[in-house]
């Protein structure tokens, strides 16, 4: 009895603090949810909504998924066809059925896209594969995701999008790499690729800036984005040149400035193997994390002095998400490993049941 009735304090006066929190610290103490896209060990493709403990809510798709995005203001997820699928889904809270949509006839999607700030318009990235033109969709969240205009990329291939923080101006990672679905994974004008940094005002469809890399790294296709403290865009690369080159993959830009395009140190640097899959910044904006699935790392970046922190060891790890905690995040891998992380160096894995794809975010 004794010990019943002191579980039973214990457990009140642990209520009683956790309502003394404040709502973020609270927050911090409560299990992170998750969103990914996956398959199962039967070739089954699928999006979720989960923790560390198991899924909150999951769907099948019809072909694999690549990135999620999360609408403002009321748990409402959206699961993108990877690069040539044409469907998207929009998952909500509770029993509510799925809505489906579908990119137009003469286009697909590339795997991403965002919410307007205040989660009645979704942007995503599609290929316009007959006139070879990267274009915006505009889809209005409140009508089952019907599309309701599009504006150019003001470049090929807009695979990566995000809003800065005044909510009005997008950012637009250009890979600048031909493709059509009837060409499977031929990359068609790599000889005169023209990767770009584009910012647009959403508002408009208008061009605010544009900033291309030099000319020796022509062949450096801007593909991932996350958006980092004072608006920092940083951006990760996939280079097309040869191998043996190992060219710098990471990019930080803020608007009006010249980008800056870092490399690892020594042997990680080749270790990339020219190819930075994810980029995703932590709760605080303050550090980034980079991953390189093709070479099995993880690097994280300083963005206040733009510089190499480390890195650590995940076969095909390639999925990044920010957690609660400053400088720590969620990395996924193919090999079905979740695994928590920070800057530091510290790793706690658990096996899944599920091989993870490219990328991840935090819902909650």
């Amino acid at each position: 009895m004794e010990f019943d009735r002191r579980a039973l304090l214990l457990g009140l006066a642990a209520s009683a603090a956790m309502l003394a929190l404040p709502q973020r610290a609270a927050a911090a103490l409560q299990p992170e949810c998750f969103a990914a896209a996956r398959k199962d060990d039967r070739g089954n493709f699928s999006a979720a909504l989960f923790t560390l403990e198991g899924d909150v809510q999951a769907i099948q798709l019809p072909g694999r998924g690549h990135d999620v995005a999360l609408r403002p203001g009321g748990g409402e997820w959206v699961a993108f066809a990877r690069r040539p699928g044409r469907f998207g889904v929009a998952m909500s809270p509770g029993s509510r059925p799925p809505v489906w949509f579908a990119s137009q006839p003469g286009r697909h999607f590339f795997g991403h896209g965002v919410f307007s700030a205040d989660g009645r318009l979704l942007y995503a990235t599609e290929n316009d594969y007959e006139r070879a033109a990267g274009m915006i969709c505009v889809r209005d969240a409140t009508d089952s995701y019907r599309q309701i205009g599009e504006f150019p990329a003001f470049g090929m291939e807009p695979h990566d999008i995000a809003l800065l923080a005044n909510g009005r101006t997008m950012v637009i990672a250009n890979g600048g790499i031909q493709t059509h679905p009837d060409r499977g994974t031929d990359e068609l004008n790599l000889a005169d690729m023209q990767p770009s940094l584009v910012y647009v005002d959403v508002a408009t469809g208008d061009l605010l800036e544009e900033q291309r890399l030099a000319p020796e790294l022509q062949q450096l296709s801007i593909r991932h984005l996350a958006i980092a403290a004072d608006d920092t865009a940083v951006f990760g690369c996939q280079y097309r040149g040869p191998e043996e080159d190992a060219p710098a993959l990471m990019g930080f830009h803020r608007r009006g400035e010249t980008p800056l395009i870092l490399e690892a140190p020594g042997a990680t640097q080749t270790g990339l193997r020219n190819y930075i899959g994810s980029v995703a910044a932590d709760r605080s904006g303050g550090i980034v994390a980079a991953s390189a699935p093709k070479g099995g790392l993880v690097t994280y970046w300083d963005v206040a002095s733009r510089r190499y922190l480390g890195a650590c060891d995940l076969s095909d790890g390639c999925g990044l998400a920010p957690t609660h905690r400053s400088a720590n995040f969620l990395l996924t891998s193919g090999e079905g490993w979740l695994v928590t992380a920070d800057a530091g160096g510290a790793m706690r894995r658990q096996a899944s049941d599920f091989q993870w794809d490219n990328h991840a975010i935090l819902v909650s």
